[in-house]
């Protein structure tokens, strides 16, 4: 075994011992997998959601862990062309990092919205905010016939059983908010005002369209305020919200998600009973 990935492996193994301690349990793949997708499909959803599809002969064997599997879109690095880390490495970041600068690919992870394995075609939906990030740049400018990487990575919802369930995101989380709700609902099992409860927080009410939201989706426009506190505040003056609750989901923003977790923690609820993910923090580049 390459030192390099001996230390991914101790590096990956702490922080999943520390995850299994202080969050509802996840999927996670036994091996990676990592190939060159084609961009088949651009639709303009609304001002700020892009709906890209993409393709390559190994989607058509590709399985989903759960509703709202996330995988690492590596985009072409500082000199134009894709340059594509170890594949053996465990720890993506950390390879890309070693790479030399000017070949280093860009990477965000984003939600696969849904999956044709038979036209191997995945879509995905990605919030464009200019050029402040690569992932934003690249949704912003990409075309038809673009080259990208697609890197495999896990899912973080798994509680179908449950009952009593409160699902939060915010304009980032949307996609696989929506996943699961369709996953819910493929599977016959209770959906909203069922026992499950769903709310989205966004900047405006146009970020919502085009995304088939349904109906009993809770909407909190949060404006110019920071992400999470509309929210926040609307499920605190609820206790209903976070009362009999056997499982949590809340994704978004990192505020957001940690100050839910903390609110539903202090309400007595058990910190393995919830999933909290930050897809992004405000005024920070995520990689």
């Amino acid at each position: 075994m390459k030192i390099a990935e001996l230390k991914d492996r101790v590096v990956l193994g702490a922080a999943r011992v520390y995850a299994r301690r202080t969050m509802a349990d996840y999927a996670e793949r036994a091996e990676e997998s990592q190939f060159e997708v084609t961009v088949t499909r651009v639709v303009e959803l609304n001002p700020v959601m892009r709906r890209i599809t993409l393709s390559a002969p190994e989607i058509r064997d590709y399985s989903l862990l759960g509703p709202d599997e996330y995988f690492g879109l590596l985009m072409p690095g500082a000199d134009g062309r894709l340059h594509l880390p170890d594949p053996e490495r465990s720890n993506v970041r950390a390879a890309v990092s070693e790479m030399p600068e000017d070949e280093q690919p860009g990477l965000r992870w984003y939600t696969i919205r849904s999956i044709r394995r038979s036209e191997g075609e995945v879509d995905v939906d990605i919030v464009t905010h200019g050029d402040s990030g690569p992932g934003s740049a690249w949704a912003t400018s990409v075309q038809v016939g673009d080259i990208a990487g697609f890197r495999s990575g896990g899912a973080l919802y798994s509680s179908f059983d449950q009952p009593g369930q409160l699902l939060v995101a915010d304009e980032t989380a949307l996609p696989a908010l929506l996943a699961i709700l369709e996953e819910r609902s493929r599977r016959g099992l209770p959906g909203l005002g069922e026992g499950v409860e769903a709310h989205v927080e966004v900047p405006s009410s146009s970020v919502l369209d085009g995304m088939d939201v349904p109906t009993d989706v809770v909407v909190h426009l949060r404006g110019s305020a920071a992400p999470g506190t509309a929210v926040l505040a609307a499920l605190a003056e609820s206790p209903a919200s976070s009362a009999g609750l056997d499982y949590a989901w809340l994704c978004g923003e990192s505020g957001l998600a940690t100050s839910l977790r903390r609110h539903l923690v202090q309400q007595g609820m058990d910190k393995r009973q919830i999933t909290f993910s930050g897809y992004w923090k405000l005024g920070a580049a995520r990689g």
